[in-house]
């Protein structure tokens, strides 16, 4: 009689922590939609009810959206070229530098890495002004690759982390069988390791890319009006504009924009995270 009664306590513990457990996800993710899905309704609907309290406009247009894409169009450009190229520059970096701190051993390894590593300990802010001096003084402000350089100070020793740690916990033997087959040190990489490694490969770009898209205090201080300034800093400028009315129609549309590129990203590049932080478990 007592074991079915503890039976039946546990049973109804274990339900209630199920309907806790939906409950609280079911509640965190209506609070993270729900913001967005307002903004998509601010968005898309007319100027004369932009205060009405309602989450469905009784009308839609399309006239925020487009005058939101004219002022910030030239600038979405520019953080693409800036983006992309920080992507590709931190992979042409990071993937040799964590294969060798990854798969290989020689004198003082452990040293250069948390050398490496050393940086990211470091706030942005503290070193955007010697970074801003140095980049005046070697012609690189106001200029692309210059955001791409200034990127991989923060960019490259996080992603040699990350893919470090693939490419080590990767089976030992896979180069040495390779080898067997007549493959050399570099093909060995090239042909086994790096198709291994194409999940942590892809996650690592998407975080690069990520990290330039949304990054305002670099576009701020190594850019100015006349150079390739981001998309975000022109969100910015929009918010802490001259108008005296905050021009939030504009600030939802130019938001929805900017925030649209990244979340395709993600929603491509999903299948990849997923499998790489598996591994990286």
């Amino acid at each position: 009689m007592n074991f079915g009664t503890s039976n039946s306590q546990r049973s109804f513990t274990d339900q209630a922590l199920t309907f806790l457990t939906y409950g609280l996800g079911i509640g965190i993710a209506v609070l993270c939609v729900l913001p967005f899905l307002y903004m998509l309704s601010v968005v898309f609907r007319p100027s004369d009810q932009l205060w009405t309290v309602q989450l469905i406009p009784s009308s839609l247009t399309l006239t925020t959206l487009e005058t939101s894409f004219s002022r910030v169009g030239d600038l979405l450009w520019n953080s693409v070229l800036i983006s992309s190229g920080t992507m590709l520059v931190s992979l042409i970096i990071v993937i040799p530098s964590a294969y060798v701190f990854g798969r290989l051993d020689f004198k003082g390894k452990s040293t250069m890495f948390y050398l490496v590593l050393l940086i990211i300990m470091f706030p942005f802010v503290l070193l955007i002004i010697p970074i801003a001096e140095s980049w005046f003084t070697l012609g690189l402000y106001n200029t692309v690759p210059g955001m791409w350089i200034a990127y991989q100070i923060f960019v490259a020793p996080f992603a040699i982390w990350v893919l470090r740690d693939y490419f080590a916990k990767l089976p030992l033997n896979l180069e040495e069988s390779a080898r067997i087959y007549g493959c050399t040190q570099f093909s060995a990489f090239r042909r086994v390791i790096l198709p291994l490694a194409m999940p942590a490969i892809i996650a690592v770009a998407f975080l690069s890319f990520l990290v330039a898209w949304n990054d305002f205090l670099m576009g701020s201080m190594l850019t100015d009006g006349t150079g390739p300034r981001p998309a975000v800093v022109g969100l910015y400028l929009t918010i802490h504009g001259t108008s005296a009315s905050v021009p939030w129609g504009l600030i939802m549309g130019e938001t929805l924009i900017i925030g649209t590129p990244p979340t395709v990203l993600y929603l491509l590049a999903r299948k990849s995270l997923s499998e790489s932080f598996e591994v990286s478990e």
